[in-house]
């Protein structure tokens, strides 16, 4: 069983389809990448998958489980969890508030009290505990994104553009990361950077005018005639 199992996902705007009977699927412990151009419905995708837009057509399935239009809260119970491509942490509230808000969900039946510390601590944010999360920088902000996400102990996180606005050295320390986050829950990235994409992903889907074009390994992806042409471009390399 896949632990994610989308079938025939459609959406429209206007009477523009975002969406056009997109399938896809990740499995646990997986790795699962989203390119595109702008306007692709990759973000559309993830809103759909996770909560926040209703599908006109299509169904999602977590570990077997139809949870197609539940909302958001109701999928962070199941599992299912989602960063943001503009970070989104309670800027008012401390670095601890924050947590403890984003534990609230699920009532504290997230990660146990040691647990939270170990990943705390891994995304070092145990020194800013008492800081306002508005005066952390951007890759602070982002590291506590994720943890009040991973508190709430996910099987499978979705993640729109992680390293967007970081410097070139914090994207490293980023995929760092997140190569390490495998070991605790699947992940489905969308990203623009090349790089994470090569480096982070087990298997990369393509979305080119809301229609589903490709799917494999980055290394075949990233070599794909169409995928170049009219996405990536000659230079990506």
């Amino acid at each position: 069983m896949n632990l994610l199992e989308v079938q025939g996902l459609c959406k429209s705007f206007g009477g523009v389809a975002a969406l056009a009977s997109v399938q896809a699927y990740a499995k646990e412990g997986e790795t699962l990448g989203m390119i595109g151009p702008n306007g692709s419905g990759k973000t559309t995708f993830v809103n759909i998958v996770s909560g926040h837009v209703k599908a006109d057509a299509g169904a999602v399935h977590l570990c077997g489980t139809d949870i197609t239009g539940l909302a958001p809260h109701a999928l962070a119970a199941a599992g299912l969890c989602r960063t943001y491509q503009a970070v989104r942490v309670f800027s008012a509230l401390s670095v601890a508030q924050n947590i403890t808000t984003a534990r609230l969900l699920l009532n504290h039946r997230g990660v146990d009290e040691a647990q939270l510390r170990e990943l705390t601590e891994w995304l070092q944010l145990d020194r800013s505990l008492a800081q306002q999360a508005g005066n952390l920088t951007l890759f602070e902000q982002r590291r506590l994104e994720l943890l009040m996400r991973l508190s709430l102990k996910p099987k499978l996180i979705m993640l729109d553009e992680p390293v967007g606005g970081l410097a070139v050295t914090e994207v490293s320390e980023m995929i760092q990361l997140l190569q390490q986050l495998k070991s605790h829950c699947a992940i489905f990235v969308i990203e623009h950077t090349m790089r994470v994409i090569r480096e982070l992903a087990d298997r990369v889907l393509v979305l080119i005018a809301g229609e589903k074009v490709a799917d494999g390994p980055p290394e075949q992806i990233l070599k794909n005639e169409r995928v170049v042409q009219e996405y990536l471009g000659t230079n990506h390399a």
